[in-house]
């Protein structure tokens, strides 16, 4: 089983600096999905790492929910997480998932979220609209089977997360695990 971490790209310029905060194991799958209107991708670890999927997806570029749901349909084994492509990798990530797969976990696990400058910004709860974020979530996938990324264009980004995270939370019939500690950071590199 892998952990999959699923980043739809805008900023090609930042995309480095998240793959260098990506812990080197073998049991990742990084999965970027990008616009096929944007240029190629010339980096030398998208040749080199075999861990790394890439997706030119028939979206525009600002088209996000357009990028995840071509990913999600993809994933039928582990756990997966989103991990936006303006922050870094927060190692308790890695330490929850390997948690949920020597427990045989299968639900979604909430832990806190970080503002870039280290200050708390979600405290970890169950999916409530405003307090959730796509990135401080881990779970299993075989939600994936039902939940679906918001399709539909609203107005307020954080309200798909809501809503996929709310089908997740529903679907494993609210089996929910809190963490109370830091599982991500939000605009780790872009508020620098």
């Amino acid at each position: 089983m892998k952990l999959h971490i699923i980043t739809p790209l805008y900023r090609f310029n930042l995309l480095e600096q998240v793959y260098n905060s990506i812990l080197m194991n073998d049991d990742i799958i990084w999965h970027i999905s990008k616009s096929n209107k944007r240029e190629e991708l010339d980096y030398d670890f998208l040749k080199n790492d075999n861990r790394i999927r890439l997706y030119n997806v028939d979206c525009e570029d600002n088209e996000a929910f357009k990028k995840r749901k071509h990913v999600l349909e993809r994933i039928d084994s582990g756990y997966f997480c989103f991990l936006d492509d303006d922050t870094t990798f927060h190692e308790n990530m890695y330490i929850k998932y390997r948690e949920c797969l020597e427990n045989r976990f299968i639900g979604m696990l909430v832990g806190e979220q970080t503002d870039w400058d280290g200050k708390l910004r979600l405290i970890a709860s169950y999916p409530k609209y405003g307090r959730i974020d796509a990135g401080n979530v881990i779970a299993h996938h075989s939600c994936l089977t039902e939940c679906k990324w918001p399709k539909t264009h609203i107005p307020k980004v954080n309200q798909k997360d809501f809503l996929f995270w709310e089908s997740v939370y529903n679907y494993y019939g609210k089996k929910c695990a809190i963490w109370n500690k830091p599982i991500s950071y939000y605009n780790k590199i872009s508020k620098k």
